[in-house]
């Protein structure tokens, strides 16, 4: 397997960027069901990575609406627990959550 990398040029105010993705080769496979290319999308951790107990229980909207809440917090200082937030799930939204206790890191 080989790695490509695909350009393009991104019209924004000020000039153009040039935009890179990379490309991964994989086998060619059945014709139409696995394509020889595709974009690899890569993920980095996110302020919500350890509240995933607490927030899988909620619907997209209302986890996009904690981690929000949680975004802004964390400028202004607030770092809950698991305990913490589910109570704050609990207050905001009337769901029961029962988070399991954090571990030391």
């Amino acid at each position: 397997m080989t790695a490509a990398a695909e350009s393009t040029r991104v019209p924004v105010a000020g000039g153009d960027v040039r935009a890179t993705s990379a490309l991964k080769q994989r086998p060619a496979g059945e014709p139409g069901r696995n394509p020889a290319c595709r974009h690899e999308v890569s993920r980095s951790p996110n302020i919500a990575d350890r509240y995933a107990v607490v927030l899988q229980t909620l619907s997209a909207r209302q986890r996009q609406g904690v981690i929000a809440a949680l975004s802004v917090g964390f400028y202004d200082g607030w770092r809950p627990t698991r305990q913490e937030l589910a109570a704050y799930v609990a207050a905001e939204f009337g769901v029961k959550v029962t988070a399991p206790p954090e571990t030391s890191r």
